[in-house]
């Protein structure tokens, strides 16, 4: 049915009540339920002649032609639902236009029953007051009034009713809970009365005004729109299948929200400790350098449906802002994506500029199967460059459990390319995985190019078919940096090559997104020789963006070096200690080692070098060479420097 081909019909939207939570407290028996639960639609729907449009797993809209058959079908389907197994089920019903549009159902009609079945409890049916008009001379439904709610993007309260025949839950007002208000008609308020209420109201509004903007600008003025998208629960009744699916979901989506220019995102790797936190929002905004925003929600996959959660919550006061469902079919993710981007940008207020629109509407790819399979793909690579590796190594082949894992990740890529030859990120990652061979593990200078030519080949590959792909011109960059670098040290012929290259790319990326960590983290490392006042402060905004994950200490690292640069030793100290107190890995720790007791030869303390060098002794021999220097040049001590020296070489 196209667009254009509307139809008046009874709407009727189910859902199972407590689903989200039995999933996570008793899986089989929330499987078992929902198996149930089908059952008896599959049985009522066609039965009393509905059709059922979307399936969401625990929850369903359908649609009929009379609504008598709407009401009578929800009737036999509670009845049905209360004998055992029994299973909680609440229904709205509403009449209205709908129509379909890429294969979706729409209409006002779809959202206004949504909101209706949202406010019901178990074993309820409610309906809205074009329902009760066609079914209030019929003596076997009886009926009774809830009173009038103020449903959002609806203009007018509108009325609610309750099925109260036999057997069936009548929620009583105080008890119901959601986002409506409440309305009740006016009664015994006289002329005199209403107009002295406005009056007072008015006096109320303007001191309030003022007030707030004494406070505006004294602590809200200026604020950052900053963003945490906590990880989704992961509620699909097929929980470890689907597991990199809903991580990919919530990747995807904070992908699409640091499109916004007026928004800025903490990176995911820093948000991910938080999967099964039992912390509140205020301590977690805390923990994360003071955040305002928290985007938290569920994603629920049942084959090719998906029902996304999210909801939006001030971190200052812990208010929820807006929350709503998005359901669908697993082919429109990224639609759905779209859809809760855009409505964050609403909420805050935040312009979206034409360009930063069209970023947000790209999609990946339009196979699902490539998207699961890339969403695998990014797991794995994930648990590759997080896993610790002995200090020192001859090649990645050497260490046979990470060779495994890496080969996997790149297999993984491939299978993505197979399916989707035209998905950019797939080319980008398999990129970034050679990169981190490169990295980390080459050695020999033949295959120490061969290696960074490989990521300029995929990396340029994925940049042909997404030409804002930020990850790929910093994967580029890097790429200039390497070669720069390998001339430099094995030319024979004196032939070098530009570092302005990678700075080029880097300056691409950061036009296009100036939010990004990876962005913000290279050009802190390229000016920190040439500007390193300007290599602070991208350094800085780089913890801001990611102040909590693997590569945190590897930063705060990155930013003491400035300050050592202009003899500021004091924070270069703070800085290098921030870094060991927070790294878990000890090849960064080795590193941060070598240039803090570096720092205290220069400062002159020797006794400093030897207490952090002592430390460092224990995972790294080199440890002694700092030693020596400390016992020749600020101890006078010579002979002793050089049997450390001696028992170094």
């Amino acid at each position: 049915m196209s667009s254009q081909n509307r139809q008046l019909a009874a709407i009727l939207f189910t859902d199972i009540v407590g689903y989200t939570a039995l999933m996570q407290k008793d899986e089989g028996n929330a499987v078992s339920m929902v198996r149930r639960y089908i059952e008896v639609l599959q049985r009522a729907v066609p039965g009393h002649g509905g059709e059922v449009l979307n399936d969401y797993g625990d929850g369903s809209l359908c649609t009929f032609s009379s609504a008598t058959q709407a009401v009578k079908c929800a009737i036999f389907m509670q009845q049905q639902l209360m004998l055992e197994p029994g299973v909680p089920l609440r229904i709205g019903l509403h009449i209205g236009e709908i129509f379909f549009e890429g294969g979706k159902v729409m209409g006002d009609g779809v959202n206004v029953a949504s909101r209706i079945q949202s406010m019901g409890q178990a074993n309820a049916i409610l309906y809205s007051k074009e329902i009760f008009d066609k079914i209030r001379n019929q003596p076997e439904f009886k009926s009774v009034s809830l009173g009038f709610f103020e449903f959002k993007n609806v203009g007018e309260p509108m009325e609610v009713f309750a099925l109260a025949n036999e057997g069936l839950t009548v929620p009583l007002k105080k008890q119901m809970e959601g986002k409506l208000k409440s309305r009740t008609p006016e009664s015994g308020v006289t002329k005199k009365q209403k107009w002295a209420m406005i009056l007072f109201f008015c006096l109320i509004v303007i001191a309030s005004l003022f007030a707030y903007r004494q406070y505006f600008h004294r602590s809200v003025a200026g604020k950052e729109k900053t963003i945490a998208v906590l990880p989704f629960k992961n509620n699909s009744a097929e929980k470890e299948q689907n597991q990199p699916f809903c991580v990919g979901v919530v990747l995807e989506l904070q992908k699409k929200l640091a499109w916004i220019g007026g928004l800025i995102p903490i990176d995911p790797q820093s948000v991910e400790k938080y999967r099964d936190t039992k912390m509140s929002i205020a301590d977690i905004a805390s923990e994360l350098g003071g955040i305002r925003y928290i985007l938290q929600g569920t994603v629920q996959r049942d084959k090719n449906k998906v029902k996304v959660f999210a909801s939006l919550v001030d971190a200052e006061d812990g208010k929820e802002l807006w929350s709503d469902d998005y359901p669908g079919d697993v082919e429109d993710i990224f639609t759905l994506q779209e859809n809760i981007a855009q409505k964050i940008a609403e909420e805050l207020k935040i312009k979206i500029s034409p360009q930063e629109s069209e970023r947000i509407a790209r999609i990946p790819t339009k196979s699902t199967a490539a998207f699961d399979a890339y969403n695998e793909a990014m797991t794995s690579y994930s648990d590759l460059v997080s896993a610790i590796h002995p200090l020192y190594w001859d090649s990645l082949e050497s260490n046979g459990p990470l060779y495994a894992k890496y080969l996997k990740t790149l297999a993984l890529c491939d299978q993505v390319i197979k399916i989707d030859p035209a998905m950019a990120e797939a080319y980008i990652l398999k990129g970034k995985i050679f990169y981190y061979n490169y990295s980390n593990w080459s050695s020999q200078p033949l295959k120490y190019e061969l290696l960074l030519d490989t990521v300029a080949l995929w990396t340029n590959k994925g940049l042909e078919i997404d030409k804002t792909a930020i990850d790929g011109y910093v994967m580029i960059s890097k790429y200039y940096e390497g070669k720069s670098f390998f001339i430099k040290e094995n030319s024979k012929s004196g032939v070098s090559i530009s570092n302005d290259s990678a700075f080029i790319y880097l300056e691409k990326a950061f036009a296009i997104n100036a939010n990004n960590f990876d962005v913000n983290w290279e050009l802190g490392n390229y000016y920190k020789f040439r500007d390193p006042e300007k290599s602070i402060r991208f350094l800085k905004k780089a913890i801001r963006l990611n102040p909590l994950s693997f590569w945190t200490p590897v930063v705060y690292r990155d930013l003491a070096f400035p300050y050592h640069t202009i003899c500021d030793f004091n924070k270069a100290e703070f800085y290098y200690k921030k870094a060991l107190e927070i790294s878990k890995n000890s090849v960064y720790q080795s590193e941060t080692f070598h240039w803090l007791t570096n720092l205290y030869l220069h400062w002159g303390k020797a006794d400093s070098v030897y207490k952090y060098s002592e430390q460092w002794l224990k995972v790294d021999k080199n440890a002694l060479y700092q030693m020596a220097e400390a016992d020749c040049n600020l101890k006078n001590d010579c002979e002793k420097a050089a049997e450390k020296y001696q028992e170094l070489w």
